[in-house]
């Protein structure tokens, strides 16, 4: 369970302000570019870090080759004696920055945790891009899998709204060390409604959904995943509605689960009491199982992750 004492911990009712507050500024002040895409300014706002709840952190910087050269930024949080570590892909909305709850929560129950922003979050400058999504996702994996640490040859991968899609396109490759996949707010484009888009900084026309590379087709990973999946699903979700969930719940081969929580989108960690749980018992669950090396998809949609990372101690 977390630590509500923890100092400069905020209360049940502040983070839920901070989370509105941080959803209010994204947004305001978007403005169209191109065919469809807004430029939301507030996910560049970092508005806390981990030295904030008392916790160690590497700051870490991503250089990543495709589809133009960038640098995405991160922060890893160790745990001592932790059996691995959580890859956190997040949503449109929100930058790292605002998932304290989760990162803090994983870090809790013994695991570390690498959160980190795609191109045009957080310190990123550059316009957000789909295409920017999955080598983003490729080069944060890898910088786990190279990391030295004792015990970070386990991986789950934890994906939240927009994220579930990076998160299911590396899945569906069976990467090596990735023992297990959490899946909270996920979605199929076609049963989102049209606010949903609004809020991912897209105008909601047939165009520009058909820019969703093919690499990031829900449909088409989510059959290709055979790790045990924790699906984490709210009935008052309104931005991913459960059809959607539900529908890719359906096409998963086992092991799989689902679970309904509490607190609309993106929002359970804070009002699902039970949430921890949930977590809790997955992540004791993938550590029967054994790290092994990778095997390629059955057919390979996307481009390859020729990417490096680097990173500074914070």
């Amino acid at each position: 369970m977390i630590d509500a004492t923890r100092i400069g911990w905020p209360g049940t009712q502040a983070r839920i302000a901070i989370l509105m507050a941080t959803g209010a500024l994204v947004g305001c002040a978007t403005e169209p570019v191109g065919d469809g895409l807004f430029a939301p300014p507030a996910q560049n706002k970092i508005l806390f870090s981990p030295e904030v709840l008392g916790l160690a952190f590497d700051h870490v910087e991503l250089h990543v080759d495709r589809p133009t050269p960038h640098t995405v930024y991160g922060w890893f949080i160790p745990a001592d004696g932790a059996p691995g570590t959580v890859l956190i892909h997040h949503g449109s909305l929100f930058n790292r920055g605002a998932l304290f709850d989760y990162y803090s929560l994983v870090n809790d129950l013994g695991w570390n945790v690498l959160v980190y922003d795609y191109q045009g979050y957080g310190e990123s400058n550059l316009q957000p891009t789909f295409e920017s999504l999955l080598p983003d996702a490729d080069t944060a994996l890898d910088y786990i899998q190279r990391r030295s640490d004792p015990r970070t040859e386990r991986i789950v991968l934890f994906g939240v709204s927009l994220g579930t899609l990076p998160t299911l396109a590396q899945a569906a490759r069976k990467p090596d060390g990735v023992v297990g996949v959490i899946l909270q707010g996920s979605f199929v484009p076609d049963l989102l409604p049209p606010k949903s888009f609004l809020l991912a900084g897209v105008v909601p026309l047939p165009e520009v959904l058909a820019r969703l590379p093919q690499e990031l087709d829900p449909y088409w990973n989510i059959g290709q995943v055979t790790l045990p999946k924790l699906f984490l699903q709210s009935p008052q979700d309104l931005t991913t509605p459960i059809e959607g969930a539900r529908r890719l719940f359906d096409l998963a081969v086992e092991p799989k689960q689902f679970l309904e929580v509490f607190g609309g989108h993106a929002l359970a960690p804070v009002l699902d009491p039970d949430y921890p749980g949930y977590l809790s018992s997955f992540l004791d669950n993938v550590l029967s199982i054994q790290p092994s090396p990778g095997t390629p998809p059955a057919v390979s949609p996307g481009a390859d992750s020729d990417t490096n990372g680097e990173s500074g101690k914070e």
